[in-house]
């Protein structure tokens, strides 16, 4: 009988040392699922394993897959000092080995993207003040780079921490015709792919493109898809103006009787309500493949606000990472969850990983 409960009393302390191993005894939060772009599907682990034998599968060394993390109360607050061992990542459902941490302390590399096509709601001195304010807020160690854009992309300014350089390249854009929006985002998208560590995109504009020529919305949402750099698109609403435009430029007629009527000329690219609808798509789409989010906003309060709470965010963004396997296919989705071992959080990440 001794020897019966000494064996019973062995299980159960190896059953709660596992327990507490795995957080599971004070319980966990969990990232949540976003649409995926693309179609390449969700690839199995195992059937990845079997395929080595296939001229698409690469054998190289694999570079880290890093995942920006929100963490925050439901109440919004942001949780502080959140330790390595209390987060957890699944690749398709399998745990990988963390291979990299960083807390909410460490520099990000921000790329401010405004849009200058005179469809803006805001004056371009109401931009610049905003904008301007948006770098004073950030940390001395965050470095900036400036692009404006019109009908093609413009960079202001390079990198850096330097604010007197920011003001300056700031006050050098300028409001021109056209909407390059996803030739933009495709270049610097390309320019912040070979920066190193945490990086966002903090996107000035309504989402409606003019202009491009050598990207598409889905090419441009395929490219962020499962990257490691956070969007931020501060979105204004311009379709009210666009159709005020319309009428004012319609031509008046009369009829038999000489009564007038006017007649509008064909709703053109970036007028019609549709685009509008797209446009809207386009930046959630951006914002939630990546762990940022949209912020609409109608006039300067809320503009200078959208602008000061993305920089208190880019504050308290954790970051994770892991290296998978080196078997990947490329262009094959690898769905990934982020579990914070702290009960009733909202965990905000990017949910999957796209092979190279």
């Amino acid at each position: 009988m001794d020897r019966f409960c000494a064996a019973i009393f062995l299980l159960l302390l190896n059953f709660a040392g596992a327990a507490a191993q795995s957080g599971r005894a004070s319980g966990y939060s969990e990232s949540a699922e976003t649409k995926i772009v693309g179609k390449a599907p969700l690839t199995d682990p195992a059937k990845n394993s079997d395929a080595a034998g296939d001229a698409d599968v690469l054998k190289v060394k694999t570079d880290l897959v890093t995942i920006p993390v929100r963490v925050r109360t439901t109440n919004g607050k942001f949780v502080p000092s959140i330790r390595q061992h209390e987060f957890k990542i699944y690749e398709n459902g399998v745990e990988q080995q963390i291979g990299y941490f960083s807390d909410a302390e460490q520099p990000f590399t921000v790329a401010l993207v405004l849009d200058m096509s005179y469809s803006s709601v805001f004056k371009l001195e109401e931009i610049q003040a905003a904008a301007r304010i948006f770098t004073l807020k950030l940390r001395p160690g965050d470095r900036v780079s400036v692009i404006s854009f019109d009908q093609k992309p413009h960079v202001l300014c390079e990198p850096t921490s330097d604010r007197r350089i920011l003001q300056l390249a700031i006050g050098g854009s300028r409001i021109a015709s056209g909407t390059a929006l996803y030739d933009t985002l495709d270049e610097v998208f390309a320019r912040l792919s070979s920066a190193g560590g945490r990086k966002a995109i903090v996107l000035l504009s309504d989402g409606v493109d003019t202009s491009s020529m050598l990207a598409n919305a889905e090419s441009v949402a395929s490219q962020f898809s499962g990257s490691d750099v956070i969007v931020y698109p501060i979105e204004y609403n311009t379709f009210s103006d666009v159709q005020k435009s319309r009428d004012k430029d319609a031509e008046v007629h009369f009829d038999e009787d000489d009564r007038p009527y006017t007649v509008k000329s064909p709703a053109k690219k970036g007028e019609r309500a549709s685009d509008y609808a797209a446009a809207k798509e386009f930046l959630r789409t951006i914002a939630d493949q990546t762990g940022g989010r949209t912020y609409p906003v109608s006039s300067t309060t809320n503009l200078n606000d959208a602008f000061s709470q993305i920089a208190e965010e880019l504050r308290r963004i954790y970051s994770v990472g892991y290296y998978p396997a080196e078997d990947r296919k490329p262009g094959a989705v690898y769905g990934i969850k982020v579990r914070v071992y702290r009960p009733d959080l909202k965990i905000t990440a990017r949910d999957h990983y796209r092979g190279k």
